[in-house]
């Protein structure tokens, strides 16, 4: 959707119905599921529901929580990086602040 396709909610009960008119035998391949799934939308999208676009809030808050685990993962990796350094050259300091080193 967010590459402008149109998106289809499709019934697994529908597709299997769909299926039959190709493969009577109700064998099941992906090659066939493509093409029944296909020729579904092509003749019948009139009667399948397309899927809701997100609203501007909706993509506003998708924005602020990737931000905010991008923000937690720096974060992290800095305070790794900083005990690290801190073990190599300052052991002290380690034993000194214990986990108070990422207190907020």
């Amino acid at each position: 959707m967010a590459a402008g396709y149109r998106v289809f909610v499709v019934n697994p009960r529908q597709t299997f119905r769909f299926r039959e008119r190709f493969s009577p035998s109700g064998a099941k391949s992906d090659a066939g599921n493509a093409h029944a799934l296909a020729d579904m939308v092509r003749t019948d999208s009139h009667q399948l529901r397309p899927v809701a676009g997100d609203s501007d809030l909706a993509g506003a808050v998708k924005l602020v929580a990737r931000v905010h685990q991008s923000l937690i993962w720096d974060r992290q990796r800095l305070v790794a990086r900083l005990r690290a350094q801190l073990r190599d050259f300052y052991p002290g300091a380690l034993a000194a602040f214990g986990e108070e080193l990422v207190a907020g």
